[in-house]
């Protein structure tokens, strides 16, 4: 008897996942699943960032028992772990709000905190990594400080000095504890300085509202979000510019459905386009509305849709070029390396080569201050093992997109 590697089933995909949170049961065979196949789903659902979402689909479906214990053991973990934290989370946000307000610190709440407390019916359907709040540039400094004053501490250290200030478009901190916290303050959207899609933060101010939170009973006074013409254009852009989109999990095209659909009244369509053509991020807003589509049948005007295809930007390419899971960490960094200025793609290179002292000690965690030049040594060999893996993947490739000059040179 051989054996056969397990497969995973064709239907352990995201189309799946999308037809289950949207509750479009009628349209799988969901009685055909076996006991593996829904444990691997709700693993792939975890993955993605949707497992509290296909809980709560079942759930109120009157669904839930029909799944096998397993499965339903672990959407429901990912459900009330995510309210937990995400109770953790706001907590935390109403005494740093306050502390902001005191100190005349204008606060727009992003991404998972904002969707979290309005476009989602409850908060433990939406898990995040991290607090994102978006504070002026003049009053960055002192945001930090005062995050600070209540234990958060930087993450980690700079790769190289000023590094974070050139690449970086926030300060990311993080609170330890039982529950470990991180939060990301933002003094711009998307990319600063030496990214080649980088945007003046300007506008995405003059598009703030105060919050209004439909999920929950707390009250968040002082803070302001995004309208929700600048959140889509925000939110699109972050997935496939910043991330690329095959870092981009499911629940980020989640946000982006629920966000056309919760405030389908208000949306401005028009000011969506002719800002996505200033700030030359049509073709992310194209991507990412296109694959949202894809999966949920959201309601985007053909006409939007038509107008994005026929406008390409600079940044198509680039954009294309992220939607490409990359073979080897090489090509990761190469596909960073293209969206910097020369400067930025220089600064990297330099860092990743030649990181600080403190930055290795934090990346491998050793202890001795003599160990520091084996371990340069040991991130030598690694970057030099990944480079041979890199030119042997590439030569495999040209080989492969090229098979009439690979029989030529077989038969000379």
């Amino acid at each position: 008897m051989s054996n056969m590697p397990n497969q995973t089933p064709p239907f352990v995909n995201n189309q799946t996942l999308s037809l289950i949170i949207t509750n479009r049961l009628a349209d799988l065979h969901v009685d055909s699943f076996s006991d593996a196949d829904w444990s691997l789903l709700a693993g792939r659902a975890h993955a993605e960032g949707v497992a509290p979402l296909v809980y709560w689909t079942f759930s109120k479906a009157g669904k839930l028992s029909s799944l096998p214990q397993s499965a339903r053991n672990i959407l429901r973990l990912a459900y009330a772990g995510t309210w937990m934290q995400n109770q953790k989370n706001f907590k935390e946000l109403e005494i740093l709000a306050r502390r902001f307000h005191q100190a005349d610190i204008p606060v727009v709440v992003l991404k998972g905190v904002c969707f979290a407390l309005t476009i989602y019916p409850d908060i433990g359907l939406r898990p995040m990594g991290d607090m994102d709040i978006l504070v002026p540039l003049s009053k960055l400094s002192e945001a930090v400080q005062i995050a600070k004053s209540f234990g958060y501490e930087d993450s980690k250290p700079e790769a190289s000095p000023g590094l974070n200030d050139l690449l970086s478009h926030h300060a990311c901190l993080q609170k330890s504890g039982p529950q470990s916290l991180t939060l990301e303050i933002h003094n711009s959207l998307v990319a600063d300085k030496a990214f080649t899609y980088a945007v003046p933060v300007n506008w995405f101010w003059e598009q703030t509202e105060p919050l209004e939170v439909s999920s929950s009973q707390k009250q968040f006074e002082h803070l302001r979000m995004l309208t929700p013409t600048a959140q889509v254009l925000y939110a699109a852009s972050h997935a496939m510019l910043q991330h690329g989109g095959q870092n981009a999990p499911l629940r980020w095209f989640y946000d982006l459905d629920r966000l056309i659909r919760f405030y389908d009244g208000r949306m401005d369509w028009g000011l969506l386009l002719s800002q996505a053509a200033k700030f030359e991020w049509g073709s992310a807003l194209e991507a990412a509305l296109s694959q949202t589509c894809a999966y949920f049948d959201t309601p985007v005007p053909e006409g939007v849709r038509a107008r994005l295809s026929e406008s390409p930007d600079r940044h198509r390419d680039l954009v294309a070029l992220k939607q490409i899971r990359p073979a080897t960490h090489i090509l990761e960094e190469r596909q960073k390396l293209l969206s910097l200025n020369w400067y930025g793609r220089f600064r990297l290179v330099l860092a990743l080569a030649f990181p600080s002292p403190a930055y290795m000690r934090w990346r491998y965690q050793f202890k001795n201050s003599w160990l520091l030049p084996a371990w340069y040594l040991f991130r030598w060999g690694v970057i030099l093992k990944d480079v041979i893996r890199t030119v042997c993947y590439a030569a495999v490739d040209f080989v492969n997109r090229h098979p009439k000059r690979k029989s030529d040179e077989l038969r000379n």
